[in-house]
């Protein structure tokens, strides 16, 4: 007689989880190959299929030693922050003394939050770069010369792997809404993209084919995706102002990323610009709606049960019973 202890199903689910990321980030490598002016594969389909996993690999290597590396670095402060929560305040003490696990936690945070943006502009395109490298080395043909079509090829990899990462998830009871939301947003960023094209005069993309084109838009709406922000103000109209200029700056640095793209897009101009950011920003609205209707619904209390004794039951009643 044996017992089921379940390990064999958890090693199953972590090697499945390790497959569809190196299946996502291999994804963000061929679409960097196909867009990047300069990412070039060469050679049979079964030698650039060989050079995708190879970089894809070397790639997710690079960030899964960077998360192992900060989290282990912050471990100890996180930890210390942690029992210092966990104790008796000192109600004599300062408030200085009083608030420090507050702060110190907080601290960890928004520097947790500022080595995640330093790894996207960073450990991707270093990883990616050190990946073409030894697929030339192991006789495979890829190449990507150049400083910044190494960034941009990087955030390209990073930006679709993310989006095809959620897409996958779909396929997971637990995330699949979550997941739907978010791929919403990218498919809505790029239709709005797509409208802006055709409405104003100084947003284009340069000719190419229809998949391309489309291939282009998505990758924009990826980009797009990965600094959000929200923003809630009193007053109202404010908070919508705020967004649509952080989109209108966002839009203008992958404008910038692009001039390394074929097809490139272009802004010209300042208000073509802020009116391709407020099109993608309206365009995006319904999904910003449900990821709030849903964030409501999560935040609603418990249901409270009914009392088993009605009011005139005789018996004291109050907090404390």
């Amino acid at each position: 007689m044996t017992v089921d202890t379940g390990l064999g199903h958890g090693r199953t689910r972590r090697g499945a989880g390790v497959t569809l990321r190196l299946a996502s980030v291999a994804a963000g490598v061929a679409v960097a190959a196909l867009l990047v002016a300069d990412f070039r594969l060469t050679g049979s389909a079964g030698q650039q299929v060989l050079a995708v996993a190879l970089m894809a690999t070397f790639v997710s290597a690079g960030m899964w030693a960077t998360s192992s590396l900060t989290a282990l670095l912050m471990r100890p402060s996180l930890r210390q922050a942690r029992e210092l929560l966990a104790e008796e305040p000192d109600l004599r003490g300062s408030d200085r003394e009083f608030f420090a696990p507050v702060r110190r936690l907080m601290f960890l945070g928004v520097l947790r939050t500022l080595v995640d943006l330093l790894v996207l502009p960073t450990v991707y395109p270093l990883a990616l770069w050190a990946g073409v490298r030894i697929c030339g080395a192991a006789g495979l043909s890829a190449h990507l010369a150049g400083l910044w079509p190494v960034v941009v090829s990087g955030l390209l990899v990073a930006a679709v792997a993310g989006t095809v990462g959620t897409f996958f998830a779909l396929f997971r009871r637990r995330t699949s809404h979550a997941a739907a939301r978010s791929l919403a947003a990218v498919l809505l960023n790029a239709a709005g993209l797509a409208l802006a094209a055709l409405v104003l005069d100084g947003v284009r993309l340069d000719s190419a084919p229809g998949w391309r084109q489309a291939l282009a838009l998505c990758a924009v709406a990826s980009l797009f995706m990965l600094p959000r922000i929200t923003l809630s103000l009193p007053v109202p109209g404010i908070a919508s102002i705020v967004l649509v200029a952080f989109h209108c700056l966002v839009l203008w640095l992958i404008c910038a990323a692009f001039a390394f793209v074929d097809p490139q897009l272009h802004a010209e101009g300042f208000w073509p610009l802020a009116g391709a950011a407020a099109i993608m920003w309206a365009a995006e609205w319904p999904a910003r709606l449900a990821v709030r209707r849903a964030q409501g619904a999560a935040a609603q209390p418990a249901p409270v049960l009914p009392d088993p004794f009605p009011p005139d039951h005789g018996f004291p009643s109050g907090p404390l019973y």
